[in-house]
């Protein structure tokens, strides 16, 4: 079963699939992807790099993310055609992982973390789809502290994303994380055992 993992900034969603992981779920972050189709000699890197000029380039010529997401994030245009050159690279090389997961484990329950599964339209893909949701005043608080950043940018920043309610919308799984972090495991477990049923169903429905 392939499963997408998909929340808003400061919602846990890496946490949450550490817990699937140590349940035995095979993750994969398309944000660690995007990091490999953006290394120099990759075709995005190229077109990244044609599209925001050599002036995106760290002394080692590998792109500078850090101010490759200030740019975007002050131009929704410019963010647009960035996830056009990068989001098909990040699937192409996601679908030859899950094709290696799978030959090597039918039984594989394949969790890919996809922070704009919903944004890009692309979490058709999965076979489900668990959105991770944080109330919003938590959210906020865990931005501040996490970027130590002032309320004000941390408003920006959550309001420049697609609003949770729209993505829980798309969602066959909801984990509430605006609690602890044990009460993020428990229901990373309660939704795991929902997922095994839906799997053990499908292979003897």
């Amino acid at each position: 079963m392939y499963i997408g993992l998909t929340g808003n900034i400061a919602s846990g969603k890496s946490t949450a699939s550490k817990f699937f992981a140590e349940l035995g779920c095979y993750c994969i972050d398309a944000d660690d992807i995007s990091r490999i189709v953006m290394q120099p000699g990759q075709k995005a890197y190229d077109e990244v790099v044609k599209l925001f000029t050599e002036g995106i380039l760290s002394e080692d010529k590998t792109i500078n993310r850090k101010a490759l997401r200030s740019m975007v994030f002050a131009n929704p245009s410019l963010r647009k055609q960035l996830e056009a050159i990068v989001q098909p690279a990040i699937r192409d090389y996601e679908k030859k992982e899950v094709g290696r997961i799978k030959g090597e484990d039918d039984k594989a329950i394949i969790i890919t973390q996809a922070a704009v599964a919903v944004e890009a339209g692309t979490s058709e893909r999965f076979d489900r789809l668990i959105v991770v949701y944080v109330e919003p005043e938590v959210q906020l608080q865990r931005v501040m502290k996490r970027d130590y950043i002032d309320e004000e940018q941390a408003v920006q920043i959550i309001n420049s994303q697609m609003p949770i309610g729209e993505k829980v919308k798309h969602a066959h799984f909801v984990i509430d994380n605006s609690g602890d972090i044990d009460q993020l495991k428990d229901e990373v477990t309660r939704v795991f055992e929902l997922v095994k049923l839906i799997k053990y169903g499908e292979k003897n429905g």
